[in-house]
């Protein structure tokens, strides 16, 4: 019974010891699966160790290689034995030999630097101030602010006076006998003025867009002291660019320069007010809106006119005010000017001259296009031509007189309509006479009126005799030829149309037209005497 209790532990610790190697040969396999599933991945991790490590072994002996001679020249600089100036035999990278400074030196170009930095450090509000200013000017350009937008443009050159030019000469100063050191200063000294160059710029930049907007503002319906404000600022503008101009030009130069400027401010003016006279103003004869009323309500013909005679008047006003507005601002700036100055005051107005010739020109093309077509009667001819020669007479008060170019554009449309009722009466009795032959009729020509002078008693009506000599009454024959008296109708409702606009430069003209209209009623008459004297040519 004892043996049999104590061989029990051993048979349980040799099935321990069976089952763990059972479990360490299923790892074991399971292990060998593993990796070979997971080859590939063990094999590129090696290869990147091995890349990695050849990688900062590299880097590794670059930085070595750049910090050794760096090391060296510290050491030389901090050595204690040695306060003179070391030249190091060795090539950095650009392959220039360098000076090693001693300690002392070195300490006191740290100090310096970081007192630069103490100071940059407590003007910390003033340079947050210097960066906000092109923002500042573009807000004073938006919101039309123009004063203060200048003097931020002024405050520019100031800064480049006081910075940057002070930088540049302090460069040409110092390129003497210690070439190293200038140019080291002159490097600490570029590297100062990037910020006050790149604010500079900025507001350079602001000040073109101030410029745009001042001569658009020209562009619109602006009064005299508003147009007066504008150039103004445009003249503060250009001064702000000639003193930035005049730091590297001679007296002559910036002479010309400023020359040169005004007369490209006044081509800009002209060209600002021109833009405002074309867009502003409906065009002489724009008789499509005159339908367009006639359309709505109304004649057309009295449409037609208040549109032409409102069109006239807009041109005129608008065209005198741009001309006193140039003499008020430019001419009374040379008023006191000196004998050298005198060629401006020419070249202004020769430039004036010009604009007004064109514009002049212009308005009588226009003017002579409708009339030829939108004018039909007299009437309206002679209130357009009213309001062209008090155009003209204005423009005179300034030297631009232009009457005498008006005659070419309404002498011959008064013909032209004289004539056209002429014509129209003409062509209506010969159309009345072929329409009688063609229908065998004669009697149109002979009417059953009497062609006496005597009342219903039998006495002489002497009624013509009441009448004024200088208008005699109409012969009564006529009423007994109605093609003929209407013939003569529109002869009298010509010479009445006439009556309302005399132009005497259109008489001879007209008088050759009568002429003419005479004969060939005559020769009307005749063909149609042959016509129906001709047997067999009409029946009874």
């Amino acid at each position: 019974m004892t043996d049999s209790t104590t061989n029990i532990p051993s048979t349980y610790e040799a099935d321990e010891r069976v089952a763990a190697r059972h479990t360490v040969t299923l790892a074991d396999e399971k292990w060998r699966s593993l990796c070979t599933q997971h080859a590939s991945t063990f094999v590129a991790a090696e290869r990147r160790s091995v890349s990695i490590q050849t990688t900062l072994q590299e880097l590794l002996n670059e930085i070595v290689h750049r910090t050794k001679p760096s090391v060296k020249r510290v050491g030389w600089a901090l050595d204690p034995k040695e306060d003179e100036v070391h030249e190091y035999d060795g090539e950095d990278d650009e392959g220039e030999s360098k000076t090693i400074h001693p300690a002392s030196v070195l300490l006191a170009d740290l100090a310096e630097k970081h007192r630069l930095r103490r100071r940059t450090l407590m003007q910390h509000s003033s340079l947050l101030e210097l960066l906000e200013l092109p923002s500042l000017m573009d807000a004073c350009v938006r919101s039309s602010l123009y004063e203060d937008a200048l003097s931020i443009a002024g405050f520019a050159n100031t800064l480049e006076r006081r910075h940057l030019m002070e930088t540049s000469g302090a460069s040409a100063a110092v390129g003497q006998p210690e070439a190293k050191t200038g140019e080291e200063q002159a490097a600490e000294q570029h590297k100062k003025g990037d910020v006050v160059a790149g604010v500079v710029s900025e507001i350079r930049r602001r000040e073109a867009d101030l410029r745009r907007q001042l001569i658009h503002r020209l562009r619109g319906d602006v009064t005299m002291p508003q147009c007066l404000e504008v150039v103004t600022a445009l003249r503060r503008l250009n001064g702000v660019e000639l003193e930035h101009r005049g730091k590297t030009s001679t007296d002559h130069d910036l002479e010309s320069v400023h020359a040169a400027m005004e007369m490209r401010l006044q081509v800009d003016f002209l060209e600002a007010r021109d833009a405002w006279l074309e867009g502003g103003i409906a065009k002489v004869g724009s008789a499509q809106a005159a339908i367009s009323l006639g359309d709505k309500g109304g004649s057309g013909s009295s449409a037609q006119a208040e549109q032409i005679l409102d069109g006239i008047e807009r041109y005129r006003t608008r065209c005198f005010e741009i001309v006193t507005q140039f003499l008020a601002i430019f001419r009374g700036s040379f008023a006191t000017s000196t004998s050298s100055s005198s060629s401006n005051h020419d070249h202004s107005h020769a430039l004036l001259s010009m604009w007004t010739a064109r514009r002049i020109q212009t308005f009588l093309t226009t003017l002579q296009s409708n009339m030829s077509t939108y004018v039909q009667d007299t009437a309206t001819l002679r209130d357009a031509l009213d309001a062209a020669s008090f155009f003209a007479s204005s423009m005179g008060r300034v030297g631009a007189d232009f009457q005498s170019m008006l005659a070419p554009i309404f002498e011959p449309r008064l013909t032209e309509m004289i004539v056209g009722h002429w014509t129209d009466g003409l062509n209506g009795m010969i159309e009345t006479l072929k329409a009688c032959r063609d229908a065998g009729v004669a009697s149109p020509l002979f009417g059953t009126e009497t062609s006496s002078g005597k009342d219903g008693n039998g006495h002489e009506d002497d009624s013509g005799e009441m009448q004024s000599s200088r208008t005699p009454v109409p012969p009564r024959k006529l009423l007994a030829l109605p093609p003929l008296a209407r013939f003569v109708n529109a002869y009298l409702n010509g010479l009445n149309e006439l009556r309302r606009c005399l132009l005497p430069g259109s008489f001879p003209s007209i008088r050759s037209a009568h002429l003419k209209l005479v004969s060939d009623a005559k020769m009307a008459l005749q063909a149609n005497e042959r016509a129906v004297l001709t047997p067999g040519s009409w029946r009874s």
